[in-house]
């Protein structure tokens, strides 16, 4: 509530407003992943409500201008600049309802928008693990059953019957800890625990081609590639970049028939998820741009175009109105920068005194 006062009080004093003035030079991009219109009890991150979905649209077109995946990359290629206060829409993954809830939304207010596919799994009967993890852990509470995460803190989450701080370190853990290890205890999960997946295919199925082709076929949806099996890159072994990177690329050319230049990064964190030689051999096989997380706004001038920055809207406090607001203006990240710098000079200053 604090947090939420403040960033109504920063709203009010037009800091969103100021900001963007300052950054519009720079490119906003916005990173979904579901849109939905059912209620999940608990919510679920990854699944906007429709109406939320609609309001920050109706925000962005009063405030900003929409472009297309398409003008981003002729923009990198030509060294030109997009219009101020550009900004186009993304989604991670390719999950079913981006046909289903947010496609009608973006025909009805003719809004371009990227969808980021894993492409092994289109047209699949395939829910992300990660996806899934969040429901089994759910159940498990829910049904009582006692299921071993070999991992103490969430273990002790689970028995005080709380799934989504289990969750919380459980797919943290499980993203870095190998496929062997992730595979068995998602295996374990699956053995005990009920789990209707055909009820959850609605919302975090994956996208059939006929799907994307008619999405294509509108002129607003263009695509990229999320890799081919939502692997995060810092856990594959060199021989293994060719089927993740490379392989999409060309299987989505093949089935788009045209051009695929851009690329997404699972989870997306410089330096954790990714490291440099995976950027330069995205480079090499030909795609001009990729996105990345935690980096709000793109500098066409200073960064690279295989690290654009995104702004998350998920069904949490990323979407609160006026907290967007800021994010989305790069009012937020100066704010966090300068609360660090003042907390910093403020122990250097603790340490003098006490010398």
């Amino acid at each position: 509530m604090i947090k939420k006062a403040l960033f109504n009080a920063a709203n009010l004093v037009g800091a969103d407003s100021l900001f963007r003035r300052i950054n519009k030079k720079k490119l906003l991009v916005v990173m979904y992943h579901g849109v939905t219109a059912n209620n999940y009890d608990p919510p679920v991150w990854t699944q906007l409500p429709v109406a939320t979905f609609r309001d920050q649209l109706e925000f962005l077109l009063t405030e900003y201008v929409f472009v297309s995946l398409g003008d981003v990359v002729a923009a990198i290629r030509n060294d030109a600049q997009l219009p101020e206060r550009a900004v186009l829409i993304t989604f991670d993954d390719g999950l079913k309802n981006n046909f289903t809830a947010a496609f009608p939304v973006l025909v009805e207010m003719a809004l371009p928008a990227a969808i980021f596919l894993t492409v092994d799994y289109v047209e699949s009967d395939e829910i992300l693990w990660v996806d899934e993890l969040f429901f089994l852990l759910l159940s498990a509470v829910r049904n009582k059953i006692s299921v071993n995460l070999h991992d103490a803190v969430a273990g002790e989450y689970m028995k005080s019957g709380k799934p989504e701080e289990a969750y919380a370190i459980m797919v943290e853990k499980l993203k870095r800890s190998g496929v062997e290890t992730r595979t068995k205890i998602m295996e374990h999960l699956r053995e005990l625990v009920p789990l209707d997946l055909k009820a959850l295919r609605e919302d975090f199925g994956m996208l059939g081609w006929s799907d994307i082709h008619t999405m294509q076929q509108s002129g607003l949806v263009e695509f990229g590639v999320h890799t081919a099996t939502h692997r995060i890159l810092a856990e594959l072994t060199e021989d293994e970049w060719k089927k993740e990177l490379f392989r999409p690329k060309q299987t989505l050319e093949n089935k788009l028939n045209r051009e695929i230049a851009t690329f997404c990064y699972p989870n997306g964190r410089p330096g954790i998820d990714y490291r440099q030689e995976h950027v330069e051999y995205l480079r090499k096989v030909g795609y001009a741009c990729a996105f990345i997380t935690g980096r709000p706004l793109f500098d066409f001038l200073t960064e690279d175009s295989m690290e654009i920055g995104r702004v998350a809207g998920g069904n949490d406090a990323t979407s609160e109105k006026s907290y967007f607001r800021l994010n989305a203006s790069g009012a937020l990240k100066s704010i966090k920068n300068r609360f660090k710098k003042a907390i910093e000079t403020q122990r250097t200053q603790s340490k003098a005194l006490e010398l």
